[in-house]
C-alpha cells in the first residue's frame, strides 16, 4: 500500500479538491484531511466528536450507502450542505466511507473515475489493516493482562518484564489495579466495563504522563495503573457513564507489577460493597476505604440466612417492629453508646430511644452495656445488611 492513513486521506483530498473526513465501518472519525480556508460547522463537529453526526447516520442509512458501488450525493437538510459519500471496501467488506462536500462545477461521473475509485479502494484496505492491527493490540493487551492477573507466578513475572519492556506500561514506584462492572446482560455488561475503560484511559493522561493499561475480562473492566489510586477521580469516572448501574473499585497500591492479582482481587471486593451498600459506598470505593468490611464482605453473604446470625440479632430483625428496633441498635452502636448523640442522629427525643433499648434489651435478652455483647451485635447487625436480611 506505500502509505499510512493519513497520507493516503490527504492525497485523496487534494485528488479531489475538497477536504474529507473518513469514517470506520462504525461511522467514528478515523481520519481527515487539512485544508485551508472555514471548515464548516457540520464537518468540524464531527472532527471533535470523533464521530459522524446522527444527521449523516440515518442519510448514510437512508440512501443505502454501504450497498452503492459508486459514490452518492447526499441532499442538502436541515441547513446541513450536502454530501458525497461513498463507502470504503477491502475484499468486498465495507471497512469505512469518506465523505465531503461536492463542488460547485463538479459533475456526477468525475466521482467514480478509475483513478478516484483506485483511491478509495486504497482507503478501503488502509483501514482494514489498521482494524487488524488494533485487533492483534488488543488481542495481544487481553492475553498478557490475563496471565499477569490470573497466571502462575513465573506467568505473572513474564508477563510484567513484557509490559514493562514494550512500553505499554509506565516504570512506576507503585501499582494498582481498578476494576469496573456495569449492569446488564452479557454483551451490554461488556460493553458497559468497555466505554469505562476507554474513558479511563482517555482521562488519565490529564493527570499523568505515566502509561497505564486496561482491557475487559469476562466482562469485567480492568485497569492497571502506574500509581496508588485517587478514590476521587475513580468515581468521577463511573459517574460520567450514563449507564446508571456501572460500578467501580480499587486495590491497593504494590511495588511490583507483578503482584497485580492481589490488587485486583481488592479492587473486586471494593466493587462488591458498592453493590451490597451502595448508601454507604457510592457507585466507586477503595479497599483502602472498607475498614472492617474488607473481611465481611469476603464472606458468602449470598448464602446467610438468619439462622446463621447471633439469635440475639436474628430475634431482633424478625420481632414485629424488627426494623425499626434494629436501625436504633446499629445507630446506638455506631454512636459509641452515646444516648445524646443516637437521638440526635435518629431525629428522636431521648425519652423515644430509652424506650426503644428497653424493648431492645427484652428481645435480645442481653446486657447493652458489655463491651463483648456490643462488638457481637454490631458485626451480626452488619453482616446482616450487607447480607440484604435487613
Amino acid at each position: 500500500m506505500g502509505m499510512n492513513l493519513d497520507g493516503a486521506v490527504q492525497d485523496f483530498a487534494d485528488r479531489i479538491g475538497s477536504p474529507v473526513i473518513v469514517f470506520d465501518s462504525d461511522l467514528n472519525v478515523a481520519a481527515f484531511s487539512v485544508h485551508e480556508g472555514v471548515t464548516d460547522r457540520a464537518r468540524l463537529d464531527m472532527i471533535l466528536t470523533h464521530r459522524a453526526s446522527q444527521r449523516a447516520i440515518e442519510m448514510i442509512t437512508e440512501h443505502q450507502v454501504d450497498r452503492a458501488r459508486g459514490a452518492v450525493l447526499l441532499p442538502v437538510k436541515a441547513n446541513i450542505p450536502s454530501r458525497v459519500v461513498a463507502a470504503l471496501r477491502y475484499r468486498e467488506r465495507v471497512t469505512g466511507y469518506v465523505s465531503y462536500v461536492p463542488e460547485e462545477n463538479e459533475r456526477p461521473d468525475d466521482r467514480d473515475l478509475p483513478e478516484i475509485q483506485a483511491a478509495r479502494d486504497e482507503l478501503g484496505a488502509l483501514l482494514a489493516a489498521r482494524e487488524a492491527e488494533r485487533r492483534e493490540g488488543s488481542d495481544r493487551v487481553l492475553q498478557l493482562m490475563s496471565r499477569l492477573l490470573d497466571g502462575a507466578q513465573d506467568q505473572r513475572d513474564a508477563a510484567a518484564n513484557e509490559l514493562l519492556a514494550d512500553g505499554l506500561v509506565s516504570t512506576a514506584p507503585h501499582y494498582s489495579v481498578m476494576v469496573f462492572r456495569s449492569a446488564g446482560d452479557v454483551d451490554h455488561a461488556h460493553a458497559g466495563a468497555r466505554l469505562i475503560v476507554d474513558r479511563a484511559l482517555k482521562e488519565i493522561p490529564r493527570f499523568s504522563s505515566l502509561k497505564s493499561i486496561g482491557t475487559v475480562i469476562d466482562g469485567e473492566g480492568v485497569l492497571v495503573i502506574p500509581r496508588e489510586i485517587n478514590a476521587e477521580r475513580l468515581r468521577n469516572l463511573v459517574q460520567d457513564q450514563s449507564n446508571t448501574g456501572a460500578r467501580g473499585g480499587g486495590g491497593a497500591s504494590r511495588a511490583r507489577l507483578s503482584e497485580m492479582r492481589e490488587s485486583r482481587r481488592e479492587a473486586r471486593i471494593a466493587v462488591r460493597a458498592t453493590i451490597r451498600d451502595p448508601e454507604r459506598y457510592g457507585v466507586a470505593t477503595t479497599w483502602d476505604q472498607l475498614g472492617l468490611d474488607r473481611l465481611l464482605l469476603q464472606l458468602p453473604l449470598e448464602r446467610i440466612t438468619l439462622e446463621d446470625l447471633p439469635g440475639s440479632i436474628a430475634k431482633l430483625i424478625d420481632s414485629t417492629a424488627g426494623p425499626d428496633l434494629a436501625e436504633t441498635l446499629e445507630e446506638y452502636l455506631d454512636s459509641g453508646a452515646d444516648a445524646q448523640q443516637t437521638a440526635i442522629r435518629l431525629h428522636i427525643h431521648r425519652s423515644t430511644l430509652y424506650y426503644r433499648l428497653d424493648r431492645i434489651r427484652a428481645i435480645i435478652d442481653a446486657d447493652l452495656s458489655d463491651g463483648i455483647v456490643r462488638r457481637e451485635l454490631h458485626t451480626a447487625l452488619r453482616i446482616a445488611s450487607l447480607a440484604g436480611l435487613r
